[in-house]
């Protein structure tokens, strides 16, 4: 009977010590994944910031050469505007060789493709670089050195030309705006927006929808942009935040209104300070608008306001998506969507 219990026990050490190898290894392996995770993240995560700075800055750049009509202002503009923007945790740096002015060509298939150099310049290509040789250097990774991969260089361009617009705002006017000057701030950032709306070289049709847990449109589509103003002054705060019955008033603005274009480009500027607490998931709405065609840029204004949803809608469609802490900065968001707004990315 004693030599049964010392072979039970000899069996026992025995399957554990077999254990223990696997064990290593599968401990190894879960390691290696939860590495490549983080790192995998992180690079999408900056493809997509890197993406959003590029596309600003040659929009931006666009707009300026229409304006300005001096190819060094539109340089500059580009390099002004990705400044703004922080790709994997600084600034992003644009040099003046990454900035290429051209034109934009219409194609038999429809399409616009970009001439360099060409004498009517009304289209800009811009460079958005995390290299060895950029300025601001390539993206570390945190566990790549562990397998011998340090670093990588994430390069974007987008390409923007002139085009006129119809455009619905969309406002959020709950209760929560009523706090620390908030919707001052806001009706500050529309004034800034329109003025520099109204003075580009293009035409644009603005409309404006405000919501909290209920909707109000004040104003329909209209080339009288002082229709926008007063129709936002006559608004106030209070309420929820229904942000997808708000995109569902734009969505309608920007296809019903009677002053809708056939041929203009269309987009949507939603913003928010909180968290969408009513109505239909705002993303449903961006599905829709995506399916036809229309971009929705999202502003988020306070460190409440819901930046994970918002993103999203963003991305969904195209969109720039843009995030304000401060009345300061909601003034500065709104002046890079407006100089942006006119402009056209075809590449």
């Amino acid at each position: 009977m004693l030599i049964i219990r010392h072979a039970i026990k000899n069996a026992r050490r025995q399957r554990d010590g077999a254990m223990l190898p696997i064990i290593a290894v599968v401990i190894v392996i879960l390691f290696i994944a939860a590495s490549l995770a983080v790192d995998i993240a992180r690079m999408h995560v900056t493809r997509s910031e890197l993406r959003t700075a590029t596309d600003a800055a040659a929009r931006a750049a666009s707009e300026s050469l229409a304006r300005e009509q001096d190819p060094q202002a539109a340089i500059d503009a580009a390099i002004a505007i990705a400044a703004r923007h922080r790709v994997a945790g600084s600034d992003l740096t644009i040099e003046p060789s990454d900035v290429v002015l051209g034109s934009s060509v219409l194609q038999p298939d429809g399409r616009f493709s970009f001439v360099e150099g060409t004498e009517r310049l009304n289209a800009v290509r811009v460079a958005g670089r995390r290299t060895a040789d950029s300025p601001d250097g390539t993206v570390g990774l945190l566990f790549g050195p562990v397998f011998g991969v340090t670093d990588f260089e994430p390069i974007q361009t987008a390409t923007a030309a002139s085009s006129d617009r119809d455009i619905a705002l969309v406002l959020d006017v709950s209760g929560s705006m009523a706090n620390q000057g908030k919707f001052e701030a806001l009706g500050n950032a529309v004034d800034v927006f329109l003025a520099i709306l109204e003075d580009s070289p293009q035409n644009e049709h603005v409309s404006l929808t405000v919501y909290s847990d209920e909707v109000r449109k004040p104003q329909v589509l209209t080339p009288v942009l002082d229709l926008i103003r007063s129709g936002f002054a006559s608004e106030s705060p209070g309420g929820f935040t229904a942000i997808g019955r708000g995109l569902t008033s734009g969505l309608d603005s920007i296809q019903n209104d009677p002053a809708v274009r056939p041929f203009a480009l269309k987009s949507i500027i939603v913003m928010t300070d909180g968290q969408h607490n009513r109505g239909v998931e705002p993303s449903v709405i961006a599905r829709q608008a995506a399916d036809e065609g229309i971009v929705v840029h999202a502003v988020t204004f306070s460190p409440e306001a819901d930046r994970v949803r918002m993103q999203e809608v963003a991305d969904l469609t195209g969109g720039m998506y843009l995030h304000a802490d401060t009345n300061e900065q909601l003034v500065e968001v709104f002046e890079t969507i407006a100089r942006s707004l006119a402009q056209v990315l075809i590449e």
